[in-house]
């Protein structure tokens, strides 16, 4: 495992915005013993090549690792334009993968869902398959794994997926399974064979039964203190992910009530060290 945080959402109010922000994300991982993040592909290119070098040896300075998060439009009716696109994150993933030591690369489908009857998921996985697969290739020749984030997709359909595409897996988000309506211990249980890396988020949900059509309702909580199960989810994935060992672990938090972002990061931690700890004692007795 190695513990981080992700770069965006409600935990970037802990950090200044403009020039130094990357510089003041670093230390503040450091600062608490986390090793992890991830940054866009297209934003470190854009970078002067000594600003890059500058970063990439703090990040190494404090034993920080970059993960590199890049995407488009993967069932574009552009082939030209999907084939420029591919080609230059393929630049960036040589440019860029050894010089932040990325753990993983991760991308996501913009388009479409698991519900979707304009293109159903069959058609989906077909179409996907032959785009991705030269983007898994790279980042598997760079020791970075590519994973899709699970947002609108069960996470058997990426599976799926997965198996149709060498080198392709899964970046876990322990609570966006509720985005679909599906258990996130079940749906770690599909994704687990194929998981690279994870976004350790949590929520607290419950149905309103007071909406027409009924829903269910989310919001963010406290790692560990939701209602993801946040053990047994975590237990599944070390069992069954391909390299636990150098699985990224990011530390994802959205807007907890009656909370600053400070004292919910500090909360997380609590509950991710009491992971560590047990996961350690396990290797240790095994």
């Amino acid at each position: 495992m190695i513990w981080g945080l992700t770069s965006g959402g409600w935990m970037s109010g802990l950090l200044p915005q403009g020039d130094e922000r990357h510089e003041s994300q670093l230390k503040l991982l450091a600062s608490h013993g986390l090793q992890a993040t991830g940054w866009r592909l297209d934003e470190l290119m854009a970078m002067e090549p000594v600003r890059r070098q500058e970063l990439a040896a703090l990040a190494r300075e404090l034993d920080v690792r970059v993960g590199l998060a890049f995407g488009f439009d993967y069932l574009s009716d552009d082939p030209a334009e999907m084939r420029e696109r591919t080609r230059a994150i393929i630049r960036g993933i040589q440019t860029l993968a050894p010089l932040f030591r990325s753990p993983v690369c991760v991308s996501g489908i913009r388009r479409y869902s698991s519900f979707d009857r304009d293109v159903p998921v069959a058609e989906q996985i077909e179409r996907l398959s032959p785009v991705l697969a030269p983007l898994a290739a790279a980042a598997h020749e760079h020791g970075c794994p590519l994973g899709l984030h699970n947002a609108a997709h069960y996470c058997s359909d990426l599976a799926q997926l997965c198996q149709r595409t060498p080198h392709l897996g899964i970046l876990f988000d322990t609570a966006n399974p509720f985005l679909v309506g599906e258990r996130p211990l079940r749906a770690a249980r599909a994704a687990a064979p194929y998981t690279v890396g994870t976004h350790i988020k949590d929520h607290y949900v419950w149905p309103d039964k007071a909406a027409r059509p009924l829903c269910l309702r989310v919001r963010g909580a406290v790692v560990g203190e939701g209602d993801v199960g946040m053990e047994e989810v975590c237990d599944v994935l070390m069992r069954g992910a391909p390299n636990p060992a150098r699985m990224p672990m990011l530390l994802e938090i959205d807007p907890v009530q009656g909370m600053d972002q400070a004292k919910a990061l500090e909360r997380s931690l609590e509950f991710a060290q009491g992971l560590k700890d047990r996961y350690t004692r396990v290797q240790v007795t095994g």
